[in-house]
């Protein structure tokens, strides 16, 4: 099959990539910039410093499925319509362009937030969620997971990953929190707070996408619950690194609220934001029932997770 990668340069495409290359599949990824990322040999690069309605067309040439991972990978942003801009006004372009082009297999990478949460837990079965009392970064990917869902003549398959680590350092996530706890950037980190959230090993994510190619999403990809003490603590059992201090969320946001307003004078990107405050307290489980159940996908542990993280440094 030929499949057309956009978001290649991202943590999850860059990886999905990798992964690619050891199926039989002929890839094309389209970039703005073919020298940002190195690729494997024998992948098609399209290069274009600027993604429009022609730049897609063209593109979309001789592909039989597209793998659509363009987004911003940070969820705390000084300019919030960003998020719409590229999370959603882009995403339309592209969606015209591809019933325009008469292809009809897309894979869409979302977020498993878009769906509403029932009882503490989220499966791929329930209802969209309602983008009032979400954050900017998440109301952009609702609307744009209602916008994909109105294509009717697609044939769709949506993936939902919990929060992405290892792979490409992209981000401020969770592969940047493994790096200051192994770098000892106490600084960067001085606390922790209590908090449990769903994290996905980039190559488990990747091995999904792979899988759900013939498959009809949505799809949720989570490996497992988790809290920030915890990773840390893992991670200490297998290397020489640091567990920070336990905290009160309640400090935390305190001192998000503060950091966010100074980072709004000196221009630069806070240390920790209260949306990623939100996304680690809010204790929601996602619950990948039809990945495992239909595709067969076997989820990583964190333990498991950590040591390949280990051993494929350092990251680009």
């Amino acid at each position: 099959m030929r499949i057309l990668i956009i978001g290649s340069t991202g943590q999850i495409g860059h990886s999905l990539v990798n992964a690619l290359t050891y199926t039989s599949h002929e890839i094309t990824v389209l970039v703005r910039d073919r020298n940002r990322r190195s690729f494997p040999h024998g992948i098609h690069i399209l290069e274009s410093p600027v993604f429009n309605t022609e730049v897609f067309e063209n593109a979309l040439q001789d592909i039989d499925h597209v793998i659509y991972a363009l987004g911003i990978p940070e969820q705390y942003q000084h300019d919030t319509g960003i998020f719409h801009e590229v999370n959603y006004d882009l995403l339309k372009t592209f969606l015209d362009a591809l019933i325009k082009a008469g292809l009809r297999k897309l894979t869409y990478i979302s977020t498993y937030e878009v769906f509403q949460t029932v009882d503490g837990v989220i499966r791929e079965t329930h209802p969209v969620a309602d983008e009032e009392g979400f954050s900017p970064y998440f109301r952009s990917m609702i609307s744009a997971y209602r916008l994909v869902k109105e294509y009717s003549d697609l044939e769709l398959t949506t993936i939902h990953p919990g929060a992405v680590y290892g792979g490409l350092n992209t981000g401020d996530g969770i592969t940047n929190y493994i790096e200051n706890l192994l770098n000892k950037r106490y600084w960067r980190v001085p606390f922790v707070f209590d908090g449990r959230f769903p994290i996905v090993h980039v190559d488990s994510l990747s091995n999904a996408i792979i899988a759900a190619l013939q498959g009809n999403g949505p799809y949720i990809v989570s490996d497992q619950m988790t809290s920030l003490k915890y990773i840390a603590e893992t991670l200490r059992r297998h290397v020489d690194s640091y567990v920070p201090i336990s905290a009160p969320v309640k400090m935390a946001r305190m001192g998000a609220t503060v950091l966010e307003w100074v980072s709004r004078f000196a221009r630069m990107k806070p240390l920790m934001a209260n949306v990623q405050i939100d996304f680690i307290t809010n204790g929601s489980e996602p619950v990948p029932e039809r990945t495992v159940h239909d595709l067969g996908w076997n989820p990583v542990s964190l333990d498991e997770g950590l040591v390949k993280y280990l051993g494929m440094r350092p990251f680009g």
